[in-house]
């Protein structure tokens, strides 16, 4: 997991001009900037991989410091030919599900400004599901290391092939604004074993509604996704139903994901108010499928800056609902295999956890931050659907040390 030698003289390179607090270019129509982070992670326990979210194959486990799982680097360019037009490109190069640290184009798409206060975008697109959720590589853009990985680890899709519409109108001191948008993801997601599961023609439908004032933020969300794709667990789903057993073919039907639903409702708070800053955000996931099981989640986080540092404390949970189903298969000697496959596979798709965190962010310089941030993580399930290569015998419970240099430029 270690990155490339010119990823680092690349980070290097562009911390340089954060410091200078220059672009790497501008002028009258065009401009390109950029934001990075270098982040290292140690965790003490070493009984599991410690993951960002589950688009990782791998992450920070007891053999030494993990450069992987925070650091990344971004490039934009946006193009602005016409005061009502214009056109943005964003690579971002971070660990991918295959190990590699392959760019890839996360913003690509053109904005038209039908009014002030109506716009439309088409293209490559962030998903927008929570507060932040469109913008969490960005790690100079907020008070944490990372964002609650009980919160947002578990969100597939970061971007999606399509369009969104905005409106925005003055409603009493502040601002309201709507969105909508439709699209195609075009992911790909790491699965046990060193299997793939492809986001591709996975359909992505939302919108949300926000308020914001002087101080208060206010926001209301719901997104759809329907998986188009079958489970890397299609061979077992494939057994199940050639047994002919009706509550076996049941099952393979509960845990098969092509053409499944998921629907997300969230809402979030966040104020801010001179050096004092806060956010309490909640979810819930309804999964048609088993392999996704519904779920809860939500984190509370509070900073107070003093000078140059401020201080911050998160609490973060997520608990999936109780997957677990008979085969109805007998459990002798022929049907071990399978009914052990089924178990572990929908052990494997849940969460229940919860996270302690301190930290602590020091603005040193303009645009760019270093960042102590101390997790306590207590899992109540082995295996978790946020973390990679349990032992057998781990007893959920991890305390993570992570650092981070973040920047824009």
């Amino acid at each position: 997991m270690k990155p490339h030698f010119f990823v680092a003289t690349l980070l290097g390179l562009c911390l340089s001009r954060a410091v200078l607090a220059e672009p790497l270019f501008a002028s009258e129509t065009l401009s390109l900037n950029g934001f990075g982070t270098l982040g290292g992670v140690y965790n003490l326990d070493g009984g599991a991989d410690f993951i960002r979210d589950i688009s990782q194959p791998d992450g920070a486990r007891g053999d030494g410091v993990a450069w992987a799982v925070d650091s990344r680097l971004g490039l934009q360019a946006t193009w602005r030919p016409l005061e009502d037009f214009e056109s943005t490109l964003q690579l971002v190069s971070k660990y991918r599900h295959d190990g590699s640290y392959h760019p890839e184009i996360t913003w690509a798409f053109l904005k038209y400004m039908v009014t002030p206060n109506v716009q439309i975008r088409a293209g490559r697109l962030g998903t927008d599901i929570y507060l932040q959720a469109d913008s969490r590589d960005i790690g100079y853009g907020y008070l944490w290391v990372r964002p609650p990985v009980d919160y947002f680890g578990r969100l597939s899709v970061s971007y999606f092939d399509g369009a969104d519409f905005a409106v925005t109108q003055e409603l009493g001191e502040g601002i309201l604004k709507g969105k909508l948008y439709a699209g195609q993801a075009r992911e790909t997601l790491p699965a046990d074993g060193g299997a793939q599961y492809s986001l591709d023609g996975t359909s992505v439908a939302g919108g949300h509604i926000e308020y914001q004032n002087l101080n208060w933020l206010f926001r209301v969300s719901y997104a759809a996704i329907r998986l188009e794709n079958e489970t890397p667990a299609e061979p077992l789903l494939n057994v199940l139903q050639s047994t002919g057993i009706p509550q076996a073919v049941a099952l393979a039907q509960e845990m098969s994901l092509a053409r499944k639903r998921s629907d997300f409702f969230g809402a979030g708070i966040a104020y801010e108010n001179g050096p004092l800053q806060s956010q309490l955000a909640i979810s819930y996931l309804a999964s048609d499928s088993l392999m996704f099981p519904d779920s809860n989640s939500g984190y509370w986080s509070i900073g107070y800056r003093i000078g140059q540092w401020t201080p911050y404390l998160v609490y973060s949970r997520i608990k999936s609902d109780h997957n677990q189903r008979a085969t109805g298969l007998p459990n002798i000697p022929p049907f071990d295999a399978i009914n052990a496959g089924v178990a572990q596979a929908l052990s494997g798709s849940r969460a229940d956890q919860e996270t302690f965190t301190l930290g602590m962010r020091y603005d040193f310089a303009r645009n760019v931050d270093f960042k102590l941030q101390l997790d306590w993580v207590d899992s109540r399930v082995n295996p978790s659907l946020l973390w990679r290569n349990p032992d057998p015998d781990w007893d959920g419970q991890a305390t993570i040390i992570s650092a981070t240099l973040d920047f824009v430029f």
